[in-house]
């Protein structure tokens, strides 16, 4: 099936660019030209202000998680991309800091020496803790580079399930007060939130159920333990495909790509955002030449040609945006956390 040839062509990916990058460390590059000095000071990216010599050693790059995911695979297809059409001698190196649901890689990150030898991932996932917690990673707190790739959330049920509509399940809710059981990676997390909005507006209770991962929440689905999920679409691909659940509305303020059938929570009568932007940022304070220049690179390396083709079959959400634009729609999103913390904070 198409879908479960996604995650084997990104774990393929994974292990050829690790082969890649391993090779790479050792010995001389046999490739270079007699001068290639002063070639990435040439290029038509780099702004006025960024040094000469930047960089002049490896960029690392903080990751909250584990490994393995798309975003990963994505991450460093542009890294080898920019590394190539920039002619650096150094790489970004992809760093796992893992723990406290990302709170470890988001804190370290927002802590580093603001000199653009530091970036990590920056989902907007994480503005909920830094909305209800005391934590370094404020949204305004941020030097905005790139935003990889924007995940909508979904609602759905299984297959067989007389729920044909978001609508239906709200209305069943109605008559049926916590009775609905919805399963969800987190209960004060993007998706908890989401059931908690969509509470407020159509004036209804669910049983939200907290589970480890993705993949319990739909066995559970499958299993006919609850009546139903709040994930994003990439968690649902391998069992949509096989047809045994259905979504019933997605998250964005579009239809996803992947579901154009498919209607948004808007379009079902709730006036609830559930995206994740799967993005990335440095350090507050970030000398702007050297943030421009990056964000140059990531949106070079991403309209690049060789890029597009090897992403073809990844079944990616691409969402390339600027910084300013993810920081807007980051200000956004923390501005109605915000809101919603002080009218029901979540423990």
């Amino acid at each position: 099936m198409l879908m479960k040839r996604t995650k084997y062509i990104i774990a393929l990916f994974l292990v050829a660019l690790l082969c890649v990058s391993l090779v790479g460390c050792g010995g001389t590059d046999t490739d270079k030209s007699g001068d290639d000095s002063g070639k990435a000071a040439k290029s038509a990216l780099r702004p006025e202000g960024v040094p000469e010599d930047f960089p002049n050693k490896n960029i690392e790059y903080i990751y909250g998680f584990g490994p393995g995911s798309v975003q990963e695979a994505y991450f460093r297809i542009l890294a080898d991309k920019i590394k190539e059409m920039e002619g650096w001698d150094y790489s970004l190196v992809y760093t796992f800091k893992e723990g406290a649901s990302g709170r470890i890689g988001w804190s370290a990150l927002a802590n580093a020496k603001p000199d653009g030898y530091t970036i990590g991932f920056a989902p907007s996932a994480m503005l909920i803790s830094a909305t209800a917690e005391d934590v370094p990673y404020k949204h305004d707190k941020m030097s905005y580079i790139f935003n990889m790739m924007s995940d909508p959330g979904a609602i759905g049920v299984i297959a067989d399930s007389s729920y044909t509509s978001l609508k239906e399940i709200v209305e069943d809710a109605k008559k049926r007060p916590n009775e609905i059981t919805f399963g969800v990676t987190s209960t004060i997390g993007q998706e908890g939130l989401t059931l908690k909005l969509i509470e407020k507006a159509a004036g209804v209770k669910f049983k939200v159920v907290a589970f480890d991962g993705e993949p319990e929440v739909l066995a559970a689905v499958v299993g006919k333990h609850i009546d139903g999920f709040c994930l994003n679409v990439t968690d649902t691909s391998a069992l949509l495909e096989d047809g045994k659940i259905k979504i019933l509305a997605t998250g964005g303020n579009e239809r996803s790509t992947f579901l154009p059938d498919v209607p948004t929570y808007k379009e079902a009568g709730y006036d609830v955002y559930q995206v994740n932007m799967r993005g990335i940022a440095g350090p507050e304070g970030m000398p702007e030449p050297i943030r421009q220049y990056l964000e140059n690179c990531f949106i070079a390396a991403a309209e690049d040609p060789e890029v597009k083709e090897q992403i073809k079959d990844m079944k990616i959400p691409l969402d390339s945006l600027r910084g300013g634009e993810m920081e807007k729609q980051f200000s956004a999103i923390s501005e109605n956390l915000e809101k919603l913390w002080k009218e029901d904070p979540w423990q």
